[in-house]
């Protein structure tokens, strides 16, 4: 019985997530930070996987992390996760569990039993791939959605084209939108053009589509005769890397952000190709750093996007390659656009409003029987940002 109540002195809370990239990152790390910082003892239960290893530095200290090994042959990693995450919730009592992604949302449904009723429950969809698979597991849907209960605010969604999706899936269920946080490296690095034409794109996570996509685009904007210059930024495999080469774009395998922001900045333009699966995080550190960027016409890019006003949008190879042009022609619609994107970063990104944002989410509202999740002793945090 001491042991039980010494528990509930500490406000636990249990973060579930698969695969932790950069734009899972963007959210959950700033998150994280503002949880411990606030008082709250978290856990995170996530896969460790080799090309991601590198985010589980950047976690602050007082977070326990428990990482599971992917066994890529077997996925017996799945299995082993759902054990680690049995135990947990079986030995510690947590206020809240926070499922990120749409596998911890499956093992939140299968464990819906093993959760006391007083815990609160919240998932962050992180991406817009796993919730058009949710279309035809409707059955699935309305499990979830009962586990999590009719309390406000239980669904966090990090971008707005997640919130539209889960608001799709479920007109019902109410969806609150916290966006991640940018690294305030991206907002202070001062922006200075490289003396000749530079595009530049990337992906900070392997993307083979992105870089066939850009590789296309760069090939046939190198054919307009512009004088460009392309470079791409972020980790590649061999078929990628040797695309780039064979496209005659520069490749920069790099993961710290103090090299990615001094990368990015000499660019004219940041091109934002394909489709993006999840938050693009490239493309909201360009803007950060006050870039001018062309996108594709997809959900994620029009959520940070709008054409004309902070950037412009394409439907076509040969759209992209006017409005290139069109930006390469003049340096102050360069500066405009570049200018209006940096302020929309600042408005939506900051560590400042995900901490306003993410702590009223957690301290308001019912849990699973009604009971807020409790304030730990400490207060409120304190940001210089």
């Amino acid at each position: 019985m001491d042991n039980v109540t010494e528990d509930h002195k500490e406000v636990k809370v249990l973060h579930i997530v698969g695969s932790v990239t950069e734009a899972v990152y963007s959210f959950l790390g700033p998150a994280a930070e503002v949880l411990s910082e606030a008082g709250f003892s978290q856990t995170i239960v996530m896969l460790d996987e080799p090309q991601h290893r590198h985010l589980q530095t950047r976690f602050p200290k007082a977070i326990r992390l428990e990482t599971v090994p992917v066994d890529a042959r077997s996925r017996r990693h799945w299995f082993v996760m759902t054990k680690v995450i049995q135990k947990l919730i079986a030995t510690h009592h947590y206020s809240a569990i926070h499922l990120h992604g749409f596998l911890p949302w499956a093992f939140g449904t299968r464990m819906g039993r093993l959760i006391p009723r007083h815990t609160r429950v919240y998932y962050s969809p992180h991406g817009s791939r796993t919730l058009t698979l949710l279309r035809p597991l409707q059955a699935m849907l309305g499990s979830v959605m009962s586990l999590l209960g009719t309390g406000p605010h239980k669904v966090i969604a990090s971008s707005g084209a997640d919130a539209q999706r889960v608001s799709s899936a479920d007109r019902k269920r109410p969806v609150l939108t916290i966006e991640g946080a940018i690294d305030d490296t991206f907002f202070e690095l001062p922006r200075q053009e490289a003396r000749r034409p530079l595009l530049v794109s990337g992906d900070p996570d392997d993307n083979n589509r992105s870089v066939e996509l850009f590789c296309r685009l760069a090939v046939v904007l190198s054919a307009a005769e512009l004088g460009l210059s392309f470079n791409w930024i972020g980790q590649l495999d061999p078929v990628s890397a040797a695309r780039l080469k064979a496209a005659n774009v520069g490749s920069f395998a790099i993961s710290d952000h103090k090299e990615m922001a001094a990368r990015l900045a000499p660019g004219w333009i940041f091109v934002a190709a394909g489709e993006a699966d999840e938050f693009p995080i490239l493309l909201a550190w360009a803007m950060a750093l006050g870039l001018p960027c062309v996108v594709s016409d997809t959900a994620h890019h029009r959520d940070l996007i709008t054409h004309g006003g902070n950037g412009l949008i394409y439907r076509s190879e040969e759209e992209a390659l006017a409005q290139v042009s069109k930006l390469i022609d003049s340096v102050a619609l360069r500066t405009e656009l570049g200018l209006a994107a940096r302020a929309e970063a600042q408005r939506r990104l900051s560590q400042s409003k995900l901490t306003d944002a993410l702590l009223a989410a957690y301290r308001g509202g019912p849990g699973r029987n009604g009971t807020p999740v409790p304030t730990p002793s400490n207060g409120l945090p304190r940001h210089t940002h």
